[in-house]
This record gives C-alpha cells, structure tokens and sequence, in this order.
C-alpha cells in the first residue's frame, strides 16, 4: 500500500474515532452537547468544528496545500464553506472562555462541516498519487500538513477521552481499558542502569516531526539508574499514608478495598497498574519523600531508545524538564503549535494508553503546565 493510501485510511480511521467518541457524548450529554466552563476543557460542539476548520485552513483553503515546510503560514486562504468559521474556530484567536458562548451551528450542521472538510483532504490527498514514486521528496513535502491535520485529530480524540473522564461521561467500550486484576500486591520495582555516553535525542526518523522535535542532536548524559516501569498505586498509596500528601480526586478508600474512578463509575483500584491523574508537583513531592528524582527529558529518551523492557505507553509520565526549544529551533507553519508555550510547561513523555499508536515514539515531547491533574498522566523515578 502506498504511503498515501496509508495516510487516507488513517486519517478515515482518526475520523470515525472522533464520531464514535461524539455519540458518546451526545448519549450522556443530549445533542446540544453542554458542559461545564472550565480551564481544562472546549465545548464538544466547538471541538469538532475546529477539527473541520483546522484540517479546511491547512489543506482544503490553503493555496500551498503541497508545500509542506516550503508553504507561506500567512497565505491568504480561500474562502470558507462557512462563512463564520475563521472567527468560531480559530484557536489562535477565539479566547478559550468566550467558546461557551459563541452562537455556533447545531449538531447536524458541524457533522456536515466536518465531513465536506475529510472528503477535500481525501480528493487532495489523492491528487499526490499522480506525482509517481520516482518523486519520493516531493511526495513527503506534499505529505505534510496531511500528517498535521491527521495527529491534530488524533491528539483531540486523545483529548476528548481525558475529557469524559474529568466530566464522568460513559464511553463505549473501545474506548477504554481494562484496568487488570483488583488489589493485587505490589511488585517489587525493577531497576535499568543507563551508562554515561554521548547519545542522540529528536527525531531521527523519515516522514512526519512536530517542530520541537527536530533537529536531532547529541547530548552528553552521566550514567544514571531508572525505574523499569512507572511507579505504580501500590507504591503510591504508601506516599499517601506516610506523607499527608493530597489524594488524587479519581481514588476513594471503601471498607471492601481502594477503588478508582473510571469515567462514569467505580472499580476496585489494581495496585500495579501505574498512578495516573497526579500533576508535576504531585511526583516531585513523591521523590522528595522516597529519595529519588524525577528523570530530566533526555534521560528518560535515552532510556527508552537503549533499554528494550523499559515499559512505557500505559500513562504520560511528568520529567523534570521545562518545555524548552531544542537549540536551532524553527517553528513550523503551525507556528502556535509549540512556540507559545516554551518556559512555563513541562514536558512528558511516552504515550498513554489512550494515544494513537502513530504518536507513540521516544521522542516525542508532551508538554503541560506542571499543575495539570486531569491527563492520564504518572511519573518513574531514577535514583539521586
């Protein structure tokens, strides 16, 4: 299958998450889908409309559509097959509290926005084929805001799930997990030694890279001793009960076990699945109290890269690092994808369990301000 057959079935595949995820909502929530104002969250009905217009402003309107990092950022787009689009769903520009109160189109309307703006990316996507595989460069900058419109979705379905989760919202059962056997006993954690050396952290690979990921460069790292998996409930609770550290909001203590909430319900907790839902200064108060520190950004990459049974993927997983540019650093057309948010964020790392497999590398940096409790997000920690 051609890359572009592949990039067309996923971004069909990304699609058909985001409706599932939508009926989800509008079975709990009814078709106006309201919510709570809060920080953390967008209105559902405004979250699909911006996925129509970001993938319509990057491919559909936008004139260098082919030109990957060649293309103009500030082009003039097309029109819009909705008038008003550029002023309800422009994130750069919309302020994140008046979203609850813009007059949007109903339910009906969005789905048909959002649709007309998949099949102009999948007509254009097609017309890449024509260029032949003897123009293997050309094809990857054509590429290009393909693959940013595709992990753009992907990153909001990801979004949408934290979301119910945050709001107690049912989802389907394809998405969400199994959380493993109740109150098992805690294993005992394994260590990885990491070596001292000069190791090459970024994207190294072909295809698509957000911005603060390049370019990919070599750093020296002092050896360093790492926890083989992220430190679990078990681990946790007894922080909790030796420290007077806050609980996480999604754990309650019952006469018949801990148990953890799970979107709309309780289960009995698993003491080995990994801590999630704690911010930045949840884990550093932790590695304060056991003696341990959290690992900088690139020692949890090299780790990752060089230790095969590192387990990572099930939760993000805080670092001690500000979300910094790498030096050299150019933003991309997206220019508001990282630039804003150098210096007050940290970063993360890995996957969690509910991140599309195409955005689960070592490299990739996640970043969040460090008071965040609401992401499927836990930590490991390395010795001092």
């Amino acid at each position: 299958m051609s890359k572009g057959k592949t990039l067309a079935r996923l971004l069909k595949e990304a699609r058909v998450r985001t409706i599932t995820l939508l009926a989800d909502y509008v079975a709990a929530l009814g078709p106006e889908l309201r919510v709570p104002r809060r920080p953390e969250i967008n209105p559902p009905l405004w979250e699909l409309g911006h996925l129509a217009w970001f993938q319509d402003w990057w491919i559909g309107r936008n004139p260098h559509r082919y030109r990957g990092l060649q293309a103009n950022r500030d082009i003039q787009r097309l029109p819009s097959s909705f008038v008003q689009a550029d002023a309800f769903y422009n994130s750069s520009l919309v302020p994140h509290e008046t979203r609850w109160t813009l007059p949007l189109p109903n339910l009906h309307e969005t789905q048909v926005y959002a649709q007309d703006a998949l099949n102009r990316t999948l007509d254009y996507l097609q017309e890449i084929e024509t260029l032949g595989e003897s123009n293997a460069q050309a094809i990857e900058e054509a590429h290009y805001f393909f693959r940013l419109v595709l992990f753009h979705e992907q990153m909001h379905a990801e979004a949408a799930v934290y979301m119910a989760q945050t709001l107690g919202i049912p989802l389907s059962k394809h998405h969400t997990r199994e959380l493993g056997p109740a109150n098992a006993e805690p294993a005992n954690p394994k260590v990885l030694t990491v070596p001292a050396g000069r190791y090459v952290v970024g994207w190294t690979g072909a295809g698509f890279a957000f911005d603060n990921e390049l370019s990919p460069h070599e750093r020296t790292v002092a050896a360093f001793e790492i926890d083989a998996k992220p430190v679990t409930w078990g681990s946790y609770l007894g922080f909790l009960a030796k420290s007077g550290h806050a609980m996480p909001h999604v754990l309650k203590n019952t006469p018949s076990g801990w148990q953890i909430r799970c979107f709309n319900h309780w289960q009995a907790l698993d003491l080995n699945s990994p801590v999630s839902h704690v911010s930045w200064w949840d884990a550093m108060a932790y590695c304060i109290w056991s003696g341990r520190r959290l690992p900088t950004e690139t020692e949890w990459e090299v780790a990752a890269r060089i230790h095969g049974d590192l387990e990572w993927g099930h939760v993000w997983e805080w670092t001690s690092s500000a979300f910094l540019p790498y030096e050299g650093f150019k933003a991309h057309p997206y220019a508001d994808y990282s630039e804003p948010w150098f210096n007050e964020r940290k970063v993360l790392k890995g996957a969690s369990w509910a991140t599309a497999p195409e955005m689960q590398h070592p490299a990739y940096r996640n970043f969040y301000l460090p008071d965040r409790r609401d992401l499927f997000a836990g930590f490991r920690t390395c010795a001092q």
